[in-house]
């Protein structure tokens, strides 16, 4: 009798364990089906659980001007999720012996000008470099060996020529910056004998069974049919979206990563496998690196308002512990969004790849592990600005100005920001869009009419389409609103001045 209670008891434990199962995934479909209904997701979802697939599902076209659908085999450009390969191999590399993660770069790299920087500092984010700082010398070397296109091997003599003085010494703070991962990439090539694309595929995706996963880049685009086309807004405040060209760059590491959500479940499971580091080399990984005080290195910027985080080396690390320990990297560029989270102690993964850019994709990746504790999703409230934009675009000002006021008050699904309708107005006004750039500098005074802010950029605006007294209006009023704006003061007395 004993024995058959113990039975009956297992059977009803996993009848329950399959409803629950059942449940979450019925639960997944509905909220990411709803999402891609709502014009929030275009591309493919998958969620695992110890390995095995929970939910897996692909939204919308690869090709729109082909209406061709996504599927599970579509290949994605991940943006910089790129970067935790550019992590695995260089942590490889440590492995073996080839490279010191405290040793200063310049010992690999020859001629590399900033001895303090060790490997270390750039995979967490913490060496000083900064990609704002470099901009303007990166462009300026790049006109000189123009037209070919930036390479690994023009990375160090760039930063030679370029003689940049940062803003940050290493380990003062975290920085997030793509060059260092491109240097990382070259250090990669550098101490293996091989190109970054050939170490990738023979030390990452071949042992880890990625059968549709490789590295592109100008000099080595895509040559399969599975590869989904990128599209999005270009500029932000066009009204509809066009398909985007490819990189011109051949510089890689922090982005050119071609893979699909199936593969990178695979990578994730070579990673928990120990097949391509060992445990150890990983919990160094998943760890927070310290900066030079000894704190650890947290993330400053709050990536897709999913909560505080810290870095480790390639991969971030949420403070929040009500899904144990979670592991994660987001991916952006024009026409493209994506999330690769693994919770290491729930032994859960979640991947979502877009191809159109959809916004709050980061939360709606986060919220998977959510649904899978039985937890209600994220809100992730629409960018009002980005639909005043298009609306303003597509069919003027006055329907663009009815759809703020139809929508500003829902503070549930939409969120407006005076500094995403100052940036835009900004964007415009650079692109030469005048008329639509005072239009949206006057609509932004209006609704926030207590920030000096508006009216000094609104002032400025005017002054350039020749309206000289209601640019010193506008100043004026910026410094009734702030006596301390230093820059509407100069305005004043410069404008004053003029006869």
């Amino acid at each position: 009798m004993r024995s058959m209670l113990a039975l009956l008891a297992m059977m009803v434990a996993l009848g329950t364990g399959h409803a629950c199962a059942d449940t979450a995934t019925q639960t997944l479909d509905a909220y990411y089906s709803g999402l891609a209904a709502g014009g929030r997701l275009n591309g493919a979802v998958l969620v695992a659980q110890d390995g095995k697939v929970v939910y897996a599902k692909a939204f919308g076209y690869a090709d729109f001007e082909a209406r061709k659908p996504s599927d599970l085999d579509t290949e994605f450009e991940v943006a910089s999720v790129a970067k935790t390969f550019t992590a695995t191999a260089v942590l490889q590399l440590v492995e073996h012996g080839k490279i010191d993660l405290d040793a200063p770069v310049a010992r690999y790299l020859k001629d590399f000008p900033y001895p303090a920087v060790t490997v270390r500092r750039l995979l967490s984010h913490t060496s000083g470099i900064s990609d704002q700082d470099l901009e303007r010398a990166m462009r300026a070397y790049a006109k000189t060996i123009a037209p070919r296109p930036m390479g690994q091997a023009d990375l160090v003599p760039a930063l030679q020529a370029g003689k940049v003085a940062f803003q940050l010494q290493p380990g003062q703070r975290w920085w997030y910056a793509n060059i260092g991962y491109h240097l990382l990439a070259r250090l990669v090539e550098t101490v293996s004998g091989q190109s970054f694309d050939a170490y990738v595929r023979d030390r990452i995706a071949r042992p880890a069974g990625l059968a549709h996963t490789y590295v592109v880049s100008a000099a080595h685009p895509s040559t399969t049919s599975r590869m989904a086309g990128n599209y999005d807004y270009e500029p932000r405040y066009a009204a509809t979206r066009t398909r985007l060209k490819g990189d011109a760059s051949n510089v890689m590491g922090a982005a050119g990563v071609v893979t699909t959500v199936g593969d990178l479940l695979k990578f994730d499971q070579a990673l928990r496998d120990n097949k391509l580091l060992k445990a150890k080399t990983q919990a160094m990984a998943y760890t927070p690196d310290r900066l030079a005080d000894g704190q650890p290195v947290s993330v400053w910027l709050d990536i897709g308002g999913m909560g505080p985080a810290e870095d480790g080396l390639g991969w971030f690390i949420f403070k929040d512990r009500s899904h144990g320990k979670v592991v994660w990297h987001t991916g952006g560029m024009p026409g493209c969004a994506t999330i690769f989270l693994r919770a290491l102690d729930e032994k859960r993964s979640v991947i979502v790849l877009d191809n159109t850019n959809s916004e709050g994709l980061y939360k709606a990746g986060l919220s998977a592990l959510r649904i899978l504790n039985g937890e209600p999703p994220l809100d992730a409230p629409l960018n009002l600005a980005r639909i005043y934009a298009r609306t303003l675009t597509a069919q003027g000002p006055d329907a663009a100005f009815a759809k703020l006021a139809a929508l500003r008050d829902d503070t549930t699904h939409y969120v407006l920001r005076e500094n995403d309708l100052n940036n835009l107005a900004y964007e415009m006004l650079e692109d030469g869009r005048l008329p639509q750039a005072l239009e949206t500098f006057k609509v932004n005074a209006a609704l926030f009419p207590a920030s000096d802010n508006v009216y000094n950029s609104y002032a400025e605006a005017l002054e350039k389409a020749g309206r000289r007294d209601d640019a010193l209006a506008m100043h004026r009023k910026a410094v009734t609103l702030n006596p301390d704006n230093s820059d509407s003061k100069a305005a004043i007395a410069r404008l004053s001045a003029k006869p």
